[in-house]
């Protein structure tokens, strides 16, 4: 099996991120708007549709992911749990900390505003978290590093890195911009390529320099 590393971007040193959603399950959210004999003034409204045995999964510590577009409003967002019954009646999750209805999403820091949400996560996926009778704002996103097969991305830092003196431990790497006017035959870059492909358990098979872009082309294999 070919050898795997966290995948970054060569040119900046910045690691790509994977989200982790593919398997998360996610819940419909809908805006109220005015809601009648409630404080409109100061404060948002929104429902999530769950089903029936969801209750059992508002625990402290329980979590749900939800999209909420971006809105903004200066105000706290309550919701509500709708239960789908697909009977055609409505019924509601209470808040065992009032009896009410209605959850307050803010934030383990304190109040939070729906037109600040997106500074949780840009791309509106939240995670709610049950704590208290309240329900705490998450990014919804679980990221963590991207791996692919190394291969090409070890041939671009192999010919960038210099080798140095490090405290301790040495670094390794061809070191390309001190070659950048020399040839293969007098400036022992062909040399270096194979010393550092070699300690790094990679084969080049074939390397020559692009005349026309300036560019050095490698053909390289990993040792099995």
């Amino acid at each position: 099996m070919a050898r795997q590393d966290i995948d970054m971007n060569a040119n900046y040193g910045e690691v790509h991120l994977n989200d982790n959603l593919a398997t998360k399950v996610f819940y419909p959210f809908t805006f109220l708007g005015e809601v009648s004999g409630m404080d409109n003034e100061h404060y948002c409204y929104g429902e999530i549709l769950v089903p029936p045995d969801f209750e059992k999964h508002s625990r402290d510590g329980e979590g749900i992911r939800v999209v909420i577009p971006y809105t903004p409003e200066y105000k706290q967002l309550l919701i509500r749990f709708v239960f789908d019954m697909n009977d055609g009646h409505l019924r509601y999750m209470i808040n065992k900390r009032d009896n009410g209805q209605w959850f307050l999403i803010t934030k383990e820091t304190g109040a939070v505003c729906l037109s600040e949400f997106q500074l949780t996560n840009e791309n509106e996926i939240f995670q709610l978290v049950f704590k208290e009778g309240k329900l705490i704002l998450y990014s919804g996103a679980e990221s963590d590093f991207l791996i692919r097969p190394s291969l090409n991305q070890n041939e671009i830092f192999l010919l960038k890195s210099l080798t140095g003196n490090l405290y301790q431990y040495p670094t390794t790497g061809v070191g390309l911009v001190n070659y950048l006017h020399g040839n293969f035959e007098t400036s022992g870059l062909s040399a270096k390529l194979l010393e550092e492909f070699a300690d790094d358990g990679m084969i080049v098979r074939n390397a020559y320099m692009d005349s026309s872009t300036g560019e050095l082309v490698l053909d390289v294999i990993e040792k099995e």
